[in-house]
């Protein structure tokens, strides 16, 4: 069996698994599957999303109603997350003397370069549902924040919702792109979340050691 031929089983398989949820809860299941993402869930947003646009091809949805409601969800989700992180796990970075500036050069580093992540991890299984809590957590501007979801919500529901819808059964095209990236995806949400981790420890010890 060819890759590609591997992977359209993967997703048709997966799809089946979700069908009864989607024949019972309908879009609400896909509202709350993308919403529940974007604060550090993983639930299979992205499989939902793909199945309710092969619905809509079919004739059994709505394809702008799915778009929507994935859409929506989505950015309140992402929204929620950046604000867990900046309102609750924020306080786990107040830092101690001598800590200000160390936390201020990562602070800077990701209001730099996370646009970019919040664009890509998107697209990636792990980061997607971390990257918004991260961004929160080391107070990335709201402008630029809101920026990088905006663009990101918005390419990934359109890729993966109109994209299913367009290319119905061929979207192995774009998921087959996609898969080889899942290792490295979640190999890098791992240091994301580790490098997260050791920021805390090391500014709680420090706290503790100066108090």
């Amino acid at each position: 069996m060819s890759i590609e031929a591997e992977i359209s089983s993967s997703l048709a398989s997966r799809i089946a698994e979700l069908q009864p949820y989607l024949d019972r809860y309908g879009l609400w299941a896909l509202f709350v599957s993308c919403l529940t993402e974007g604060f550090g869930i993983p639930l299979p947003g992205e499989t939902l999303l793909i199945a309710c646009a092969l619905m809509a091809a079919s004739g059994q949805m709505d394809l702008a109603s799915v778009l929507l409601v994935a859409w929506v969800g989505t950015q309140l989700g992402d929204i929620i997350g950046y604000l867990l992180g900046r309102r609750g796990l924020k306080r786990l970075l107040q830092p101690g003397t001598g800590q200000s500036q160390r936390l201020a050069r990562v602070e800077a580093q990701f209001a730099r370069w996370g646009v970019g992540l919040l664009v890509i991890g998107r697209f990636l299984d792990g980061i997607r549902q971390t990257s918004n809590l991260a961004a929160g957590m080391l107070a990335m501007p709201w402008s630029r924040f809101l920026t990088g979801t905006l663009i990101g919500t918005s390419l990934w529901v359109f890729s993966f919702g109109l994209g299913a819808y367009l290319l119905k059964k061929d979207f192995h095209a774009i998921t087959s792109f996609l898969a080889p990236m899942r290792p490295y995806s979640l190999f890098l949400a791992a240091l994301l979340i580790l490098g997260l981790l050791v920021l805390v420890v090391s500014t709680r010890r420090r706290r503790v050691d100066k108090a």
